[in-house]
């Protein structure tokens, strides 16, 4: 007697629940290798070691560690895209506010997911020399910037070279606060606003010079 077509289902669906389960292990699994070993010398039975799963259980859901790294560098990113974006967004704050406040959010984050963010320090190098890896997350903040460029809220200068400015100001400062006993989260984003802020002033003065000479 065949199953019903319930049963089927049922069975299926715990079949995406273990699935979803085992993925979860390695990816978590892959988090404290990469944090404590780095990307170059960590290794897929590395892994798999951290999980109650046999080795070859990891080929089904990546092609290599590499393929692991990049899931979690990914999901991580659009995390951090959504609560940055709102925050950018929120015209209800003034510039200053804006600023600050995506600062201390992206610390916040980094200071909560300690594991994570030491992947991100370690494995810098590897992360710098992929084009792609951050170019939505780029992409976004150079949009965000453009309208607060609209609405006035900034000189007209490189926005290229200000959505770079602040993420690698943002990740910089972020390695340095989480090495502080106790980390000062609020200063942090304070003196972050305040050099962005004041260095946005001072490119465009530059520029309105060269234009007047």
């Amino acid at each position: 007697m065949s199953d019903s077509p319930g049963m089927a289902a049922g069975a299926a669906s715990r079949r995406e629940e273990r699935k979803a389960e085992n993925r979860a292990k390695l990816m978590a699994a892959a988090l404290t290798v990469f944090a404590e070993k780095g990307l170059g010398a960590a290794t897929a039975r590395d892994i798999v070691r951290g999980t109650d799963l046999a080795t070859g259980t990891f080929y089904n859901y990546f092609r290599d560690k590499e393929d692991v790294f990049r899931a979690l560098l990914e999901e991580s990113s659009e995390r951090t895209r959504a609560v940055a974006r709102e925050v950018r967004l929120n015209l209800d704050l003034t510039l200053e506010e804006r600023v600050e406040l995506g600062f201390l959010t992206y610390f916040e984050m980094a200071l909560e997911n300690r594991e994570l963010f030491e992947v991100f320090r370690r494995n810098s190098g590897v992360i710098a020399s992929d084009d792609n890896l951050f170019e939505p997350a780029i992409g976004e903040l150079i949009e965000d910037l453009g309208e607060w460029e609209a609405a006035g809220d900034i000189p007209r200068i490189d926005l290229e070279y200000l959505a770079t400015a602040i993420a690698g100001l943002g990740f910089q400062i972020a390695t340095h606060l989480l090495s502080r006993d106790p980390p000062d989260v609020e200063g942090a984003a304070s003196f972050c606003t305040r050099f962005l802020l004041g260095g946005i002033r001072a490119v465009a003065e530059a520029r309105a010079e060269s234009a007047a000479g």
